[in-house]
């Protein structure tokens, strides 16, 4: 009885498996057959994930060591800088979709590189500081603006696959960030010293991962200004086989989109905030604030908790073990899962997500440090690509951007918490010249844990008024409108 049983589910999983992979054929075709423009959309991720998680993952170190801040201190700058990020984003959406995309694109990239550039040649606090908030704007232009150019550069039947693939690419930009941090440090260990423009600029040890961040803001303001299109023709964006609602509903993007470039950014707003729809949105990006709080301790707690516990030289490596995982999860994940309701993906994908940091209150070592990526990435693979497809699913035509951006709104809170409350947990858990007797880590990341456990609870308490696509299939359409 056990071995028929054990035949039978080994038969379902290579069914399963084989569908996969056709599914996952058929998606690359589909995105084949999407205007070249998503391409460009899919470098520019690449090399702004480089830049992002690049600089996150040596901020604090930057922070403490050559600013000279207090953990607390550092926690607090890391925290308000993040938190900035999210807060822009409530305003960008809205300028993004008055703009265009490639106005839009242009002018997100130009405010990063000038933050880039005053980060990377100096540690006066005066310099620095201001540097750190134009970057932190130039971020909260890029993050949901690439989001919303890959909904507006795919056809809907390869919306589901370009969604799963932005997350592919964007974490091979965070593979590479991880994989050549050690190197880096490794690499430059003295100030680099050179004449500009009259002016003696230094670059210290640290300062040239924001350097590598300057360079590919470069590239990506060329592929921008000579690759993309300001507007893509309705008829690029359909299929042969596409449905008669399919082709209406390209048509009516873009004319969506069109009108949407005759009205400003407050008109947009105004139009966005008045739908009862955007507000079950909030309420649902909300909740899972907390699990996806996580990422942001890997970026502020994760690279000191390294360094006093004596595995610095192991910190980008470790960290590169989630993006490589989700180089080739997301992709099978997305065809195993895609005939599920996208909610209750996202539930399953917060409860293992949110599981995963608890490995680390087991004890300090690299095993336990595999075992956290490891479970943190299978989690992530199943409900992070869902929550880009769920808001284009939801999001009327031609206010896109506007839709991904409020995606990312509510991680202001958990973001204006996360940065001191590392700062509060590393200075009275894993303080700096601390001894293993001295530390309580497990601890620390015992409450972390418990913390964003939060999340999955709340989203499966409040699903039946949360699922929003359900509710519209049940016929609650028009009381959403």
């Amino acid at each position: 009885s056990n071995e028929r049983y054990l035949m039978g589910a080994a038969t379902n999983i290579g069914t399963a498996l084989k569908d996969a992979a056709a599914d996952y054929k058929n998606g690359l075709v589909n995105l084949y057959h999407c205007p070249h423009e998503i391409w460009i959309a899919y470098a520019i991720k690449v090399l702004e994930s480089l830049a992002y998680f690049s600089s996150v993952l040596v901020l604090m170190i930057f922070l403490t060591q050559d600013m000279g801040l207090s953990d607390t201190a550092a926690g607090t700058v890391f925290g308000l800088w993040s938190a900035s990020m999210s807060f822009f984003m409530l305003f960008v959406g809205f300028i993004a979709d008055s703009l265009g995309i490639k106005k839009a694109l242009i002018v997100g990239l130009l405010i990063a590189l000038v933050g880039r550039l005053l980060i990377t040649f100096t540690t006066d606090p005066w310099i620095v500081y201001p540097g750190l908030f134009i970057l932190s704007v130039g971020f909260a232009y890029m993050i949901p603006l690439i989001a919303a150019a890959v909904q507006l550069f795919s056809t809907k039947k390869a919306q589901s696959y370009a969604f799963s693939w932005y997350y592919v690419v964007m974490n091979i930009g965070s593979f590479i960030a991880g994989i050549s941090l050690d190197g880096l440090r490794t690499t430059f260990t003295e100030p680099i010293s050179f004449a500009f423009l009259g002016m003696d600029l230094v670059i210290r040890p640290i300062q040239m991962i924001f350097a590598v961040a300057v360079i590919a803001t470069f590239v990506s303001l060329a592929l921008v200004t000579f690759f993309v299109r300001n507007r893509i023709p309705p008829e690029e964006l359909a299929s042969d086989d596409d449905s008669e609602e399919d082709r209406k509903k390209a048509a009516d993007q873009d004319k969506a989109q069109r009108e949407s470039l005759h009205k400003s950014a407050f008109e947009v707003m105004k139009e966005v905030t008045q739908q009862r729809t955007f507000w079950i949105f909030i309420t649902f990006i909300f909740l899972l604030v907390l699990v996806k709080m996580i990422f942001q301790y890997n970026h502020s707690l994760y690279p000191l908790y390294m360094e006093r516990i004596g595995l610095g030289a192991w910190t980008g490596k470790l960290y590169s073990i989630n993006p490589l995982i989700i180089i080739f999860l997301v992709p099978v994940m997305t065809a195993l899962t895609r005939q599920m309701k996208s909610y209750n993906v996202i539930m399953l994908g917060s409860v293992v997500s949110a599981g995963s940091v608890f490995f680390l209150g087991i004890g300090e070592g690299i095993m336990m440090i595999v075992m956290f990526q490891v479970v943190l990435s299978i989690g992530e693979a199943l409900y992070s690509p869902r929550i880009y497809d769920y808001t284009a699913n939801i999001a009327p035509p031609g206010k896109e951007s506007s839709y991904m951006a409020y995606s990312k709104a509510p991680m202001f809170f958990a973001k204006v918490a996360a940065g001191p409350l590392s700062g509060i947990l590393l200075a009275n858990l894993c303080a700096e010249g601390s001894i293993a007797s001295e530390r309580n880590t497990e601890l620390m990341w015992i409450i972390v844990g418990a913390s964003t456990m939060i999340s999955p609870i709340m989203l499966l308490l409040g699903r039946r008024w949360l699922d929003v696509e359900s509710r519209k299939k049940r016929g609650e359409l028009q009381e959403l409108q």
